[in-house]
């Protein structure tokens, strides 16, 4: 080789080594780490096609701009492998935590307290950091998203009723006498019962801002059911008094699923539903001429219900860089673009519901307007039993078999013997 050659591959290899080094600083230029040769594991669970096209999205950009490798770990039977997992010592790095077992999950120590600044929450909405706030006012996982409940109604079936979307009231006072009248001219058009006015849902995660407003809530603080104090007794009945009119159905009651499916079929006029039924009216039932509106108010006070998951940092993780890392990206605006355009939930953040543009669709601006007032689904670290013995002595209720007084009774006893015999 002459020297003039060899002089050639010097000065072409400086440039290519030039070149690299260069595509190192671009790739890491805005602060992210080279975790080159390591693992991030993530605790899930299992999603539409939609949602594992966008975390997986999320994953392949991670890993471009950190060197790594992201494992999904995608659990199925989540609450009960990952309590699994704990017991074992084996739980992912970061790990989804659904707002409804936080309390629990938080009660066991396996995950770290987060830094606000750090994480930017003081752009995220303050109920939802509030939701995943520990009793020591420790923040251990930043929202990843939030969903929220809107009121649904169908146009044209209020037009064939003789009424307009703006003759929907703004105040659950004033519902009873309007549903009544929507019911009663309905069944003149469709035939008797053939449409509903409104449905309900029995789950006590859809009643629960009714049912503690004006009370001291329907847990003490040891975490046991309190649900037969006067204001929450007052509460049910409020809610009993439109069953018993007629006027509020579950979907159950019109031969149905659930209500997406009774608002896209034409069967109800009117649904409390959060905005993953959005998508399902959009593909499923296209020509539903339908519009939503904010929550009515109850007793002044406006409120929507808000169902909210975020991520955790498990305690014994030897990758906890790689975790906040991991973190700070999906919960940034970039990375809440992708994940909630793809997976249709809202941003738990302003500056990314702005970033978004979520106000250009009527839907989602309701949703993102209700993510304000929102009160989170939690009661404690006995949702599940209080919940459960809620919904097995509701019916008894709801057929008149029992008074709004004798129903709480019965399943504030339940659910406290289990709460007892769990220790």
């Amino acid at each position: 080789m002459t020297t003039r050659n060899f002089l050639k591959r010097i000065v072409l290899f400086t440039l290519v080594l030039c070149l690299v080094c260069s595509f190192s600083a671009v790739a890491f230029a805005d602060g992210e780490e080279d975790f080159s040769g390591r693992t991030l594991t993530v605790g899930i669970w299992g999603g539409n096609d939609q949602e594992t096209a966008a975390i997986e999205t999320l994953k392949a950009n991670f890993e471009a701009a950190h060197n790594c490798t992201v494992d999904l770990k995608v659990y199925t039977d989540y609450n009960t492998q990952i309590q699994a997992d704990f017991i074992g010592k084996t739980a992912p790095d970061v790990f989804y935590v659904n707002g409804s077992v936080f309390p629990f999950i938080s009660s066991l120590g396996v995950m770290d307290a987060l830094d606000p600044e750090e994480y930017d929450l003081d752009q995220f909405y303050p109920n939802l950091v509030a939701a995943f706030t520990d009793a020591d006012g420790n923040v251990l996982c930043v929202p990843k998203d939030v969903s929220t409940l809107a009121t649904y109604y169908n146009i044209d079936l209020l037009e064939a009723a003789g009424y307009t979307p703006e003759d929907i009231p703004d105040d659950y006072d004033d519902y009873m006498a309007f549903l009544t009248d929507l019911q009663a001219k309905l069944d003149e058009v469709y035939g008797k019962n053939a449409v509903a006015a409104m449905t309900y849902n029995q789950d006590l995660a859809r009643n629960l801002f009714i049912l503690q407003d004006g009370t001291d809530g329907l847990i003490d603080a040891d975490g046991n059911a309190t649900l037969t104090s006067d204001g929450v007794v007052a509460n049910m009945q409020f809610i009993l008094d439109f069953v018993d009119a007629g006027v509020w159905k579950t979907p159950s009651d019109l031969g149905l699923g659930w209500n997406g499916e009774a608002f896209g079929t034409g069967k109800v006029a009117i649904m409390e539903e959060g905005n993953w039924v959005y998508g399902t009216l959009k593909t499923d039932y296209s020509d539903i001429n339908f519009g939503v509106k904010a929550m009515p108010v109850y007793h002044g006070t406006q409120y929507s219900m808000s169902y909210t998951v975020g991520y955790g940092i498990y305690t014994l993780s030897e990758n906890k860089d790689m975790a906040s890392a991991w973190i700070k990206y999906v919960t940034g605006v970039d990375g809440l673009n992708i994940w909630c355009s793809g997976a249709g939930c809202l941003p738990p953040r302003a500056d990314a519901a702005e970033a978004m543009d979520v106000e250009s669709d009527p839907v989602w601006a309701v949703h993102s307007e209700m993510a304000g007032c929102s009160i989170p689904e939690q009661l404690g670290n006995n949702y599940t039993i209080i919940n459960t013995a809620y919904q097995n002595w509701l019916p008894e209720a709801v057929s008149g078999n029992m008074t709004a007084a004798e129903f709480l009774a019965e399943a504030e006893s339940q659910a406290n013997m289990e709460i007892a015999n769990a220790g």
